[in-house]
């Protein structure tokens, strides 16, 4: 029994997915995040940068803290931020979907709206600096915060070692705000020689090289955040959206699993990485979160 909803952050179950062929004997595991209270991995983070907001800068209950987010961050800081007493201004852009935004009424977030082009003045990031400046708050800012990769590299990262008995010969990942790869990234490099760490990412993205083509929800396209460490990164592969979604799909009719459109990526890329793994690799992969926060994308 917990005392405490927010000690129930964390600690996911890890399985292995059994209905996709991999090339060279290859196993794929799976941790599942959706299983985290509000529905993602971006619990972790939002615990981590919170409560190191308020050691750091002595916020006390009442107080404001904001954050930009277009996704899975703006809803757990909401919840974290309202359970620990402050009170969360969340700016997110005007396409954000209406299930989120209700979402996050729903958790009592103050909301505010903004654009998603970095050129315009209205961009929703420098919104939330300038509504930090005039509250006299904290800007989480999930991009740049070093607490979001030192949330996946004490918590996610040190689960998938002890679930895998240190036995993991590659682990695969989206790159969205760069923390969970970077996190996880840097922990099993410290821990074993060989692992590789794998970058998945939209197809045509600028982490790849393009100029963002192609679109998933969660993935960076464009700009790459200065949070990601691209020296634990030892292969980039592109996966497209249509590429995606269909294994979302896949998962939830032969798995069972209901995993977000970014997590269906995440197994696309394990099956191409799997190519160029040697015999009987064991692959770690995140379903970050699940089908229900994309409900009305799938068609």
């Amino acid at each position: 029994m917990a005392s405490d909803i927010l000690n129930l952050v964390g600690n996911t179950p890890l399985v292995e997915i059994r209905s996709v062929r991999l090339e060279n004997g290859c196993r794929l595991f799976a941790k599942l995040e959706y299983f985290n209270p509000t529905g993602s991995h971006k619990d972790r983070i939002a615990l981590y940068m919170v409560r190191g907001a308020i050691r750091r800068f002595g916020l006390k209950p009442g107080d404001y803290i904001v954050e930009a987010s277009s996704g899975n961050t703006a809803i757990s800081v909401a919840f974290v931020a309202r359970r620990l007493g402050l009170k969360p201004v969340i700016v997110i852009p005007k396409s954000t979907s209406k299930e989120k935004v209700r979402i996050l009424e729903f958790l009592g977030a103050e909301i505010m709206f903004g654009d998603e082009d970095p050129t315009s003045e209205s961009y929703y990031i420098r919104i939330a600096e300038s509504v930090a400046r005039e509250r006299n708050t904290v800007f989480l800012n999930q991009y740049a915060n070093p607490d979001n990769a030192l949330a996946h590299y004490e918590t996610t990262a040190r689960e998938i070692w002890e679930q895998m008995n240190g036995d993991i010969d590659a682990f695969v990942m989206g790159v969205g705000t760069g923390g969970t790869i970077t996190g996880v990234g840097r922990f099993l490099k410290e821990r074993r020689q060989g692992v590789k760490i794998v970058a998945v990412t939209p197809k045509g993205s600028k982490l790849a090289g393009g100029v963002g083509e192609d679109r998933i929800e969660g993935l960076l396209h464009k700009d790459v955040p200065p949070l990601l460490d691209r020296t634990v990164i030892d292969r980039v592969v592109e996966v497209s959206y249509r590429e995606a979604l269909e294994m979302a799909l896949h998962l939830a009719r032969e798995e069972g699993i209901l995993a977000g459109i970014s997590s269906g990526a995440n197994i696309v890329g394990a099956i191409k990485i799997s190519r160029e793994l040697p015999k009987n690799s064991k692959i770690v992969t995140i379903i970050a979160d699940s089908i229900f926060r994309y409900i009305e994308e799938v068609r």
